[in-house]
């Protein structure tokens, strides 16, 4: 993929918002979750985990060529923080490492403004249009 000169220049706020919280996210998932998915699920668990902090970076990148694959791609990873808790705490009943009720709120939040930003860049036909700034 051949990148014009001004291509990656002033990105719009749009698509620099829902990559700043992709990231936010993609940080989150390397600090937090794959060495607690690791000693809790063992392998699966890690290979789920690594796999979605893999499209997010995916993301990212896309978004900084202004490819509207980035925002899809990063729909996966923000859907899946926000149903994670209810599928490993809930219904798994692994307890949390921080035995703090209220950390979940945390990916659920990152994943809902990621979807949110997301979906603002969608809508701004702007922001994908070469040359555009």
């Amino acid at each position: 993929m051949k990148r014009d000169k001004n291509q990656s220049q002033n990105l719009p706020v749009r698509i620099q918002a829902a990559m700043a919280m992709m990231f936010i996210l993609f940080v989150h998932k390397l600090v937090r979750e794959i060495p607690g998915s690791l000693s809790l699920e063992g392998a699966i668990g890690g290979i789920v985990t690594i796999s979605t902090a893999v499209l997010l970076a995916i993301s990212i990148i896309l978004l900084f060529f202004r490819n509207r694959w980035g925002l899809i791609l990063g729909f996966v990873p923000a859907v899946w923080a926000m149903l994670q808790w209810v599928l490993v705490h809930v219904i798994q009943r692994y307890p949390d490492r921080n035995g703090v009720w209220w950390y979940p709120i945390f990916p659920i939040v990152q994943g809902a403004l990621i979807i949110y930003f997301s979906i603002l860049a969608w809508r701004d036909d702007e922001s994908f249009s070469r040359g555009s700034g």
